[in-house]
């Protein structure tokens, strides 16, 4: 999590500031476990507007045309580099422009092409470097990108257990996952 600074401008309002010696720190620390990668994660954390809205691509259907549409529209992958494990079946997009793609509205019968979510969800799924036949526990599931994406990396024999206090927390959660397939 990025700590901020808040200072007034002008009109007024509060503004965020980066601080400089956690993000020296981040710096110290992440260059060393992610080497080359670090300096774009770098980039893309502190632009929030490059990952508050991210386009994950549903692995069971999507059409490849999305995904030319997306590159076409100024979208990227999330890290343009290798990390040390990324599963392949992970496919998430940003765009450097704030630009918002409309969120695909649940039709029965048929599978989502795509979710949008916050692209810090993605970070503890590529830190649990999940395997085929593993167990997940998700204690914290809402908002339910974490979840999502998890199921994205899902391989035969895995699973997925996850944990709402309330279908009013967050309903799109159990929605989400009848769309991939899953059962809840």
């Amino acid at each position: 999590m990025m700590l901020a600074r808040l200072t007034a401008k002008p009109e007024g309002k509060l503004a965020k500031q980066l601080c400089k010696v956690v993000l020296d720190h981040f710096d110290t620390q992440y260059s060393r476990e992610l080497g080359e990668a670090w300096s774009a994660a770098r980039d893309i954390l502190t632009s929030p507007s490059c990952w508050q809205h991210a386009v994950l691509l549903n692995r069971f259907n999507y059409p490849f045309e999305l995904e030319k549409d997306l590159h076409f529209k100024g979208y990227h992958t999330l890290f343009q580099g290798s990390l040390p494990y990324y599963p392949k079946s992970l496919k998430c997009y940003l765009s450097r422009i704030p630009h918002r793609i409309p969120s695909e509205r649940h039709q029965i019968g048929n599978l989502k092409k795509y979710y949008l979510l916050n692209a810090a969800s993605l970070l503890p799924v590529l830190a649990l470097e999940l395997r085929d036949g593993e167990k997940v526990l998700d204690l914290c599931a809402a908002p339910g990108g974490k979840s999502i994406a998890l199921l994205q990396c899902a391989c035969p024999g895995s699973v997925l257990f996850f944990q709402l206090s309330t279908t009013f927390q967050c309903p799109s959660v159990p929605g989400a996952f009848k769309i991939s397939g899953g059962e809840t």
